[in-house]
């Protein structure tokens, strides 16, 4: 079995056989590494010998790889380009590369946040964001995580905005037209078709919806298939501000009398919220709430 030290010594021959043909002369690679003469002919004389092969073709004009050579070399180059990209990562650790993990609020996500990252990727074309909304949450991976204030997932972190918005019912003036405006709240749970998501049913301010609606057609734990039923003229339903104001097809049903505040937090793993891919990150976002007007509280 092949120790590191093996490994090591083995890795270190390749690539001087490597540099070599690249060059094709001994001198020239040694010169350009800083090594040796003497030095780097050993080390692939010592590979040549392990293997009891001829690796390269010598004279006085320079060095050839032999055909046994030049089948190695495609592998040979994908270790050279594998090192150069680890040893990149690990001399500049700042550098803006890498993956982020977010997990948010699929409503938030899809009407809000998802929609200008074209301008995160044009200044750091690096950076790749993981975003997680349906998939079930390991407290210990997200860089950040944006969930519901009064959520019962206790995240450990740092605590880094507070974002406040209403959340009122909505349709499109085509539905509206097609069934008239409900009176009050009473007429709308009487007579109108709702499409609740589950999540805003299980609140205690909303418990009535589900105790009273008579026309409950539609609940989802999904917030894109309730905004899509609502948004293609099928109902009533229960919305955050952020999901509508990009959608100039939605309107807040007149005559109701109900506004919930609806807070999210974001809180930043400890072991990462300081690297500056996730700071960059954090400055776009921050850039993003200011220019849509949205009620971010920062923390220091």
């Amino acid at each position: 079995m092949s120790t590191i030290k093996t490994k090591i010594t083995f890795l270190r021959e390749l690539l001087a056989l490597k540099e070599v043909i690249d060059i094709g002369q001994i001198c020239a690679a040694a010169e350009r590494n800083g090594i040796k003469h003497s030095n780097l002919s050993k080390m692939i004389a010592d590979l040549e010998s392990r293997f009891k092969t001829t690796l390269l073709i010598r004279s006085s004009s320079g060095c050839v790889p032999t055909n046994t050579t030049r089948q190695l070399y495609a592998d040979i180059e994908s270790i050279s380009v594998a090192l150069d990209n680890i040893l990149q990562n690990l001399t500049a650790p700042d550098e803006l590369t890498g993956y982020i993990s977010i997990w948010t609020e699929e409503g938030f996500a899809g009407a809000g946040l998802l929609t200008k990252l074209s301008k995160l990727y044009g200044k750091h074309p690096k950076i790749r964001l993981d975003i997680m909304t349906n998939r079930h949450m390991n407290m210990a991976n997200p860089d950040i995580t944006i969930l519901d204030a009064r959520s019962l997932q206790k995240i450990p972190g740092k605590a880094l905005f507070k974002f406040k918005t209403k959340a009122k019912f909505y349709t499109t003036p085509e539905y509206l037209n097609k069934h008239g405006f409900p009176r009050d709240m009473d007429d709308m749970l009487e007579n109108y078709d709702l499409c609740i998501r589950q999540k805003f049913l299980e609140l205690p301010e909303c418990n009535f919806v589900l105790k009273r609606a008579k026309k409950l057609n539609t609940t989802a734990d999904s917030a894109s298939i309730i905004y899509q039923l609502v948004s293609e003229g099928d109902g009533i339903s229960l919305m955050p501000e952020w999901c509508t104001t990009k959608n100039s097809r939605l309107i807040e049903v007149p005559n109701i009398n109900f506004d919930y505040e609806y807070i999210l937090t974001g809180i930043g793993n400890p072991l990462t919220v300081k690297s500056a891919k996730v700071q960059a990150f954090l400055e776009f976002f921050y850039e993003f709430c200011k220019e849509h007007d949205l009620a971010l509280e920062m923390f220091e």
